[in-house]
C-alpha cells in the first residue's frame, strides 16, 4: 500500500514573508507560482511501505496462532492449557527443553532439543516448555511444512543440516544420510514424536555414521551434521 506524503511548510514560510498587502510585485508573483509548483510536486512524493520479512510474518501468524489455543510460547503450563496432541517444537534464545509430568510428579517424557522437533503433549499433567510449541495442524495456516522450516524462518538460517529431530518426509526425504561428528555423536532412527515412539536403531559415534529413513520416521542426532544424501 502506498500513502502520500503532504508537506506544506514551506507554502506557508512564504505567503507569510509576502506580508498582507493584495498588491504583490511581480518577481514575489513568481517566486509564489515557483512555490505552488513545488508543493504541488511534493504532494506526489509516494512513501512506500516497508513490506515486513517473511520473518515478522511468520512472527505475527504465530502470535495470532496463542488466542487459538494452537501455539504456545515458552514457560511452565499446567494439566489442561495445551491440548493433546500432536506438536513441532522449535528453539530460540537459549531454551531448549521440554518435559510433561503426571499428577504424581513423574516424567512422562521429556527432552533437550539441539534445535527443532516434535512432541506429543498426553495432556495428563504440568508441562515445560523452553521453546515454542506449534499444533501440527496449524501448519497450513503459517504456510509451513514442519518444524524444521519455522526453525529455519525465526531463526535466519538456510538449508540447515544441523543436530535435530527431523521427520522423514517433510524436515528432509526418505533415503540414506552420513552423518558426521564433531564430538562424541549420537544418531537414532525412532518412529514417532517425543512422547509416542519407539526406537528402531540408535548408536553413539564419533566419526561418520550411515542411516536409512522412510517415510513417517525420525532422525534424530546430536553433536553431528548431515554430510551426505
Amino acid at each position: 500500500m502506498k500513502k502520500i506524503f503532504y508537506v506544506g511548510v514551506l507554502s506557508a514560510l512564504l505567503l507569510a514573508a509576502c506580508g498582507e498587502s493584495d498588491e504583490k510585485p511581480q518577481n514575489e508573483k513568481a517566486v509564489e507560482a515557483s512555490a505552488e509548483d513545488i508543493v504541488e510536486e511534493e504532494k506526489e512524493t509516494e512513501v512506500e511501505e516497508v513490506e515486513p520479512t517473511p520473518k515478522q510474518q511468520l512472527s505475527d501468524a504465530l502470535i495470532s496462532l496463542f488466542d487459538e489455543k494452537l501455539a504456545f510460547d515458552s514457560g511452565d503450563y499446567i494439566q489442561g492449557d495445551i491440548p493433546k496432541g500432536d506438536y513441532a517444537f522449535v528453539r530460540f534464545n537459549e531454551g531448549q527443553y521440554y518435559s510433561e509430568e503426571n499428577q504424581n510428579g513423574d516424567i512422562v517424557d521429556n527432552e533437550n532439543f539441539d534445535s527443532f522437533g516434535y512432541v506429543f503433549v498426553h495432556g495428563v499433567g504440568n508441562i515445560s516448555n523452553g521453546g515454542l510449541l506449534v499444533n501440527i495442524s496449524a501448519f497450513e495456516k503459517l504456510n509451513v511444512s514442519g518444524a524444521k522450516q519455522i526453525f529455519e524462518m525465526l531463526n535466519d538460517k538456510t538449508d540447515y543440516t544441523d543436530a535435530g529431530y527431523y521427520k522423514v518426509g517433510v524436515d528432509i526425504p526418505a533415503g540414506s544420510y552420513v552423518l558426521e561428528s564433531y564430538g562424541d555423536a549420537y544418531g537414532e532412527v525412532a518412529t514417532g514424536p517425543v512422547g509416542n515412539s519407539e526406537i528402531v536403531t540408535n548408536n553413539n559415534f564419533n566419526g561418520r555414521y550411515q542411516v536409512n529413513v522412510v517415510d513417517g520416521q525420525y532422525l534424530v542426532f546430536s553433536n553431528s551434521m548431515i554430510t551426505q544424501q
